[in-house]
């Protein structure tokens, strides 16, 4: 009898280990399909965003197409949504909120200041004559940006307990926006010949080209290796 009773002790263990387990594998999952389709959606609208100012380069709507992020919230959590209903309901966990917490305010800060940044530049560029006063007034966005994403990614990593993710927030960053900053890619390319107009359309590609980097990297990998964890 008490055999049996240990037997059953134990077979009630092992259902609830296996259940935890699954639950913390579904939760996983969960957090990860969210990383996964941000990712995903931010990788999509940089190269929609790119062929848009691309198009609109030599007319007077340049850089307009930079306008096209502000939908990207809301196709991510259409997204989002229309994965929920077709999946069973996962209770919300401390890493899963932390995480989401993190990528919405990054969100907020990053569309607010993008709003007023791209704002005060078209005012400046309409009330400056001077094309030497405008470059030295206006607001630098793309460096800021990747700023913010770096850190929003350094903090996923820590939550998640990833190193990489942490160094690559933090190093990717860093190299990026200064790099950004000091026009390091539009010098490299006139200095390797590049015609005038490549070197003009550039400024309006390469912080689309960093942002779909930093989406790659910081939010679908991670994405992928919960999902499949």
């Amino acid at each position: 009898m008490e055999d049996h009773n240990n037997m059953t002790a134990e077979r009630s263990l092992e259902i609830i280990t296996e259940q935890i387990e699954r639950s913390r594998r579904a939760v996983s999952k969960t957090t990860g399909q969210s990383l996964y389709i941000s990712g995903l959606c931010t990788m999509v609208m940089a190269v929609v965003v790119a062929i848009v100012n691309l198009l609109l380069a030599n007319t007077e709507f340049m850089a307009l197409g930079h306008l096209l992020w502000f939908a990207l919230p809301v196709i991510i959590w259409l997204a989002m949504r229309n994965i929920h209903k077709r999946s069973e309901p996962v209770p919300t966990t401390l890493i899963g909120s932390l995480v989401g917490k993190t990528w919405w305010t990054f969100a907020v800060f990053v569309l607010g200041f993008f709003l007023m940044a791209f704002l005060w530049n078209k005012i400046l560029a309409l009330s400056v004559d001077d094309p030497t006063a405008y470059l030295a007034h206006r607001v630098n966005i793309t460096p800021i940006i990747i700023l913010l994403m770096g850190m929003a990614i350094t903090i996923t990593g820590h939550i998640l307990k990833s190193k990489w993710l942490v160094w690559f927030g933090i190093i990717a960053a860093l190299v990026v926006s200064v790099g950004d900053y000091a026009g390091l890619g539009l010098t490299l390319l006139a200095r390797l010949g590049a015609p005038l107009t490549i070197v003009g359309q550039a400024q309006f590609l390469l912080p689309c080209l960093s942002v779909f980097l930093f989406a790659f990297v910081g939010l679908m990998l991670p994405g992928m290796k919960l999902k499949n964890s």
